[in-house]
């Protein structure tokens, strides 16, 4: 449900892989399907043809467990994706992962840009997860975490997840130099052998600091900086996105801090709350899961956004024609405002107004929204500000093998509102299918088709092909 964890069945794990592939989409329209697009980290630009060759080296870490199942204390491994693509005539490399890892016993400590997804969600079948889904991407991050759930009891009934960073934004938007702060905890009640395990947790993540020539120059009661810097003095700053309610014990020093962040908080501050049940009957798993998003901490314990969220149920069965089966629903109508279509008094007229920031703009980086990609920006301009963040949609996967090829198909169906401020109602459908066969042993080609069909994208639909080696 988190990517990048690891278990006693990666004993014997091959130290270095290496995938080298080339692959090309061509589409009917100037803007490619959606689904031929998103949720690639960033690697397939919005507009034009594209053809592309992507290399990547991993070295994982050596066997994490001796023969007698105790885990080493030391290990350490890389991994480095480069992706050069030819598209609408532009040549472009992107460089989605460089990074090098050190773990001590339970505990991984990496340094770099690495592909990642957070939350409990399950992370091949789902349409994105709410707060982070490998749409854009990936930002270098110094980063401190558990790979994989930790044991605090001695059978391992009750065990943790936990995690802190600090990252660096692109200077995409009106804020350059800006900072990426992330903690998370979850916890997890069942052994691994357990028929049902639960697990419940919470991600905090921040936009905060860096210098803003047009912010720069805006004055009133609650100016958004001190000389164009949103954070002039960092280490005093960060004890406040650090602990995200010291806020209301202590007062910020409005000499050290913009009044727009002392009246409200520093940085955009963002996260969900997440749930989910693994329940193991036969053969068969039925994974149950649930985001619940929050942008204002006091949407959380008045239960304003109730409402909001993805809930998502994920099937995996044992069956050659189907093998999985994930159906989803989004809504991130209400955003405090309205629960349950009763006016909501206790957020003081404000909104949620996800991924959205009077400040940082929007949740994005390198101009892709980091969470759901169906929220979503100004995508026919440079603008980085939010074009609809009050959406719900239904969503379904299919995961199989018929005639020896594997498949997958993706469908969504969408409603599109707009924001509190600006409102639209666009519909939209969006579909994928996509066909891979093993030839050889090292060797694997792939087939994809992705259409659109609504009035929030233009009607079209894309082709691509890939060509896979790995050793």
């Amino acid at each position: 449900m988190f990517v990048n964890g690891y278990s006693q069945k990666d004993m014997h794990t091959k130290n270095v892989k290496f995938t080298a592939a080339i692959q090309s989409i061509i589409s009917s329209d100037t803007i490619k399907p959606f689904w031929s697009r998103v949720n690639k980290y960033g690697t397939v630009p919005l507009k034009g043809n594209m053809l592309a060759i992507d290399l990547r080296v991993v070295k994982e870490f050596d066997s994490l467990f001796t023969d007698k199942k105790i885990l080493k204390k030391l290990g350490f491994g890389y991994g480095v994706r480069a992706l050069g693509s030819v598209n609408n005539k532009k040549s472009i490399l992107f460089l989605p992962e460089a990074y090098v890892k050190v773990r001590h016993k339970h505990f991984e400590l990496y340094v770099g840009k690495r592909q990642e997804v957070f939350g409990l969600v399950d992370t091949v079948a789902s349409s994105g997860s709410y707060i982070w889904s490998g749409n854009a991407m990936p930002l270098p991050k110094l980063q401190v975490h558990t790979p994989g759930y930790l044991p605090i009891t001695k059978k391992g009934f009750l065990s943790i997840k936990a995690g802190l960073s600090h990252g660096w934004f692109s200077d995409n938007g009106i804020v350059k130099n800006h900072w990426l702060h992330q903690k998370w905890l979850y916890g997890k009640i069942g052994r691994k052998d357990s028929k049902v395990q639960f697990s419940a947790g919470i991600n905090h993540q921040v936009m905060w600091g860096g210098y803003s020539e047009v912010l720069k120059n805006v004055g009133g009661e609650i100016p958004p900086t001190i000389d164009g810097y949103l954070a002039p003095f960092p280490l005093y700053s960060y004890q406040f996105v650090l602990i995200p309610f010291l806020q209301k014990i202590i007062l910020p020093d409005g000499n050290k801090v913009p009044g727009y962040d002392g009246g409200l908080a520093i940085g955009n501050q963002l996260g969900s709350v997440d749930l989910a049940f693994d329940i193991k009957i036969g053969g068969s798993s039925l994974l149950v899961y649930t985001q619940q998003p929050y942008d204002f901490a006091r949407s959380l314990y008045n239960l304003n956004n109730i409402e909001d969220g993805l809930y998502g149920i994920s099937l995996r069965i044992k069956n050659k024609i189907i093998n999985k089966v994930c159906f989803e629903y989004f809504d991130t109508r209400s955003q405090g405002r309205y629960l349950f279509g009763k006016l909501q008094p206790s957020n003081y007229g404000e909104i949620d107004n996800y991924f959205s920031h009077g400040q940082y703009q929007s949740w994005s980086n390198h101009g892709n929204i980091i969470g759901s990609p169906f929220i979503i920006d100004e995508i026919y301009s440079k603008s980085n500000d939010i074009l609809s963040n009050r959406v719900f949609y239904y969503y379904g996967s299919v995961f199989g093998k018929v005639f020896d090829l594997d498949y997958a198909f993706k469908f969504a169906s969408s409603s599109n509102l707009g924001t509190y401020f600006r409102e639209i109602n666009k519909k939209q459908n969006s579909m994928n299918l996509s066909f891979s066969k093993s030839v050889k042993r090292h060797f694997l080609i792939g087939l994809d088709f992705s259409m659109d069909r609504g009035y929030l994208y233009p009607n079209t639909i894309a082709f691509g092909i890939k060509a896979n080696y790995q050793y």
